[in-house]
């Protein structure tokens, strides 16, 4: 269920627990919360402040303190170097998407790591998240990504 980009999604399964997956990034969602980012930086509380990070445990999907705690550990800070395999794998109307190596990264309206061609358009104001610094392939699933936020 979802829009086309996220039902063409190939990194996300059928039972993807909902919530705030690692990988994913995280925006300003209130005074003193932290949610999903819808990729929108002009709307009152969309300010992308980072990428969400497995727990101490590394179990896939999950980033909490504690399940449903409201909380979520997050990287942040220009030159962060992470590596993931949650991001967008189709444009906004469902079309395959391919990475290289120096692409600028920003919030998909889902909330994933996407490139300029998987970005709605509409969204005047992007936040620059990171630089794509390792593409993913079919030997490779995972991206690296420089932060920049």
């Amino acid at each position: 269920m979802g829009n086309a980009q996220k039902v063409a999604n190939s990194r996300l399964a059928p039972n993807t627990p909902k919530g705030i997956l690692a990988g994913s990034v995280v925006a300003v969602a209130g005074d003193t919360q932290i949610g999903p980012c819808l990729g929108d930086s002009t709307l009152a509380f969309d300010k992308a402040v980072g990428i969400a990070i497995n727990n101490a445990l590394g179990n896939p999907y999950e980033s909490s303190s504690a399940i449903a705690s409201g909380k979520v550990v997050y990287a942040h800070g220009t030159g962060t170097v992470l590596r993931t395999d949650i991001y967008e794998t189709a444009n906004i109307v469902g079309g395959t998407l391919a990475y290289t190596a120096g692409q600028k990264l920003y919030s998909s309206q889902n909330g994933l790591l996407v490139n300029a061609m998987g970005y709605d358009t509409t969204f005047a104001n992007a936040t620059l998240i990171g630089i794509l610094l390792t593409a993913p392939s079919p030997a490779d699933l995972y991206m690296t990504v420089q932060l920049r936020i």
